[in-house]
């Protein structure tokens, strides 16, 4: 681990896990957007050379809302749809220019910054039906195009969810799927919640649970939509998972993995040493967030 890395991650812990700091108490994961709002200041932004569109169209009986964000001069046709993270309950593509401007560059491709509707005010599976507008309007948009997909967290678990309703409903699959720190299952099952419990500098175990009901609402936590772990995973765009060796989420990958390859799918699974959730957006402090991104780029370059 670099010495970047553990800084921010100091520093990520102060923020979200006072309790590991020596403070009074961990805040309720409920007030994870409220801490997030608060740190929404201090998010990296691209370069000014950024080409940014945004877009707010009605197709197929929704409201597709998103950015298209592109490093200038790169291929019209590659395009990777990327679903942003935040446990469903907060975030947004303004948030995520600097990641997306990343991935452009280095998987020469534009990026189409998805906006959905956040919980509680929508609850599943209303995220997947705006996501299958929004997939079907990019590909309307752009005959001939090659896309991928990718998501980090509650987005990564959202792109797992999506790409299972593409396959489930007969639509020309994305050519592979990226999946950073995914969340991938709502019921909290994973055993490392409990050894990970105090390593995870961002996220507390009895949060995702928390969490978890604002967007499943009365749906059983367990069902495939919204958690798309406990899905077949037969037939899917070949597959690499992204997590950190010290996330209270790892086991989320680490069994969508070996249900993947059982059913006979591609699928990689690369476990990076005491990274911090998602810490490819650290990537303007943090080496280890910049070779992240290039490992999905040489991953999504075999795919195009």
């Amino acid at each position: 681990m670099s010495i970047r890395a553990w800084l921010v991650r100091r520093q990520i812990r102060k923020v979200f896990r006072p309790d590991l700091s020596g403070g009074a108490g961990a805040p309720k994961q409920a007030d994870f957007a409220r801490v997030m709002k608060a740190a929404e200041a201090g998010l990296p932004q691209p370069p000014k050379s950024t080409e940014i569109q945004a877009v707010e169209v009605e197709y197929g009986g929704h409201t597709v809302r998103g950015e298209w964000v592109a490093e200038p001069g790169v291929r019209n046709d590659r395009i990777i749809f990327y679903s942003h993270g935040g446990a469903y309950i907060w975030g947004a593509p303004r948030f995520y220019r600097d990641l997306a401007w990343r991935l452009s560059k280095a998987c020469d491709a534009r990026v189409f910054l998805f906006d959905y509707t956040l919980a509680p005010v929508a609850q599943c599976p209303t995220q997947i039906d705006e996501g299958l507008a929004a997939y079907d309007y990019v590909l309307s948009q752009n005959p001939g195009a090659s896309i991928t997909m990718s998501g980090d967290s509650a987005g990564g678990g959202l792109t797992a969810s999506l790409a299972l309703a593409i396959r489930d409903s007969g639509r020309a699959a994305p050519a592979a799927l990226a999946l950073i720190s995914p969340w991938l299952d709502l019921t909290g099952s994973g055993d490392s919640l409990r050894y990970n419990g105090d390593k995870d500098v961002m996220l507390r175990p009895d949060g995702v649970k928390e969490v978890a009901h604002l967007y499943h609402g009365d749906m059983d936590a367990n069902d495939p939509r919204c958690s798309p772990l406990f899905a077949s995973h037969a037939g899917l765009p070949p597959t690499l998972l992204q997590v950190g060796s010290e996330e209270i989420l790892l086991d989320d990958s680490k069994r969508f993995q070996a249900s993947m390859s059982k059913a006979g799918g591609d699928v990689t699974l690369r476990v990076w040493p005491k990274m911090h959730h998602v810490w490819h957006m650290s990537a303007k402090l943090v080496p280890e967030g910049r070779k992240a991104i290039k490992e999905i780029a040489a991953f999504f370059e075999r795919y195009w």
